[in-house]
């Protein structure tokens, strides 16, 4: 008598569907279709929008003119930034004090904005102003700008280490001016994005001894969340671009936030420019940065409103009031110049 068979489970044949499950199969595999092909869009558009924002740039700004269009002795300089090593230029420019004998005893580090590099105005200009007055200039190419290594741009979270890594030069590098020695104090100027990476730096390094920031933005991520939303952009695609960059480039912008660490500062000085028409990054940033680096009892908060002048425009619009303003915090903060 043949053995009895198991009986086994088996999964319908679409022929031995209903007209109605074969409906239900179609309209199932369909959506899984349809949110396959969405995410893929998603994470495409994702990564498009991450490139956008972050990618390096692989055609900088060429460089316009150098310190020798304002009669500057200059040396071009070149130094590794902390932690990461990348490859940072700049030009050292010696003050020239009344007697005419050059020194680098004050030596003011200065950062350009985005997009632009160290011959970018007004940058030259303050530096200029700067030197006239006796106090030596370092400025320099933010990474991905200029002359330095190409690099993503993270808004302050890695371009302060190119800040960090000019305190290093300026401290233990080789000088092209060996007879002038080393500088007795640092401070910083920067506009745009230069100013708020100097607040980022100088709040981790305490050898910068004076800052002037003119039109810092206070929070990174909030700058790009209104900007996105200006151009009509979807906002549900700004979540997907900022992981996206994490992912491709380690950048995250909510490590950018110059309003959480400027309290640090204190008792250092910090003198804050900002135009009152400025539209790019409004001056409520201004004030949201003022209220955090005056928290602390010791803090030293200068400010200066700029009627009518748009973004990084007060030295343009008033010139000789910004450098009387600018020269007269610096020595203030740093001292005179004993040589």
């Amino acid at each position: 008598m043949p053995a009895p068979t198991k009986a086994t489970s088996r999964t319908p044949r679409a022929s031995t569907l209903s007209p109605r499950q074969r409906l239900r199969r179609r309209v199932l595999l369909g959506a899984i279709l349809a949110l396959e092909v969405v995410l893929l869009g998603y994470a495409g558009a994702s990564v498009m929008a991450a490139m956008a924002l972050m990618a390096s740039n692989s055609s900088p700004r060429p460089m316009t003119q150098t310190p020798a269009a304002w009669g500057l002795l200059y040396q071009t300089v070149s130094f590794p930034s902390r932690s990461d090593h990348l490859l940072i230029r700049g030009w050292l420019m010696p003050g020239l004090l009344p007697d005419g004998k050059q020194t680098v005893q004050r030596t003011i580090i200065v950062v350009h904005g985005f997009p632009g590099n160290r011959s970018s105005s007004p940058v030259l200009r303050v530096s200029a102003a700067l030197v006239q007055h006796g106090f030596a200039v370092l400025a320099l190419d933010l990474r991905g700008n200029g002359e330095s290594a190409p690099a993503p741009r993270s808004l302050g979270e890695f371009e302060q280490r190119d800040i960090v890594g000019a305190v290093d030069f300026l401290q233990t590098g080789a000088l092209p001016f060996p007879l002038l020695g080393r500088p007795r104090v640092i401070g910083g100027w920067g506009m745009s994005l230069g100013a708020s990476t100097l607040l980022l730096a100088a709040a981790a390094e305490p050898a910068m001894r004076a800052i002037v920031s003119d039109s810092a933005f206070a929070d990174a991520a909030a700058l790009v969340r209104s900007r996105w939303e200006q151009p009509g952009l979807p906002s549900w695609l700004l979540p997907g671009a900022l992981l996206a960059g994490q992912l491709l480039y380690g950048v995250n912008y909510d490590q950018a936030r110059p309003v959480a660490v400027v309290a640090q500062i204190a008792p250092r000085p910090i003198l804050f420019i900002h135009g009152t028409a400025d539209r790019s990054v409004p001056i409520v940033n201004m004030d949201q940065l003022v209220a955090a680096a005056s928290q602390p009892p010791n803090a030293h908060v200068q400010t200066w409103k700029v009627p009518g002048a748009q973004h990084v425009q007060a030295f343009s619009l008033m010139p000789e009031a910004y450098v009387q303003r600018m020269v007269a915090f610096y020595q203030s903060a740093l001292g005179p110049d004993s040589r």
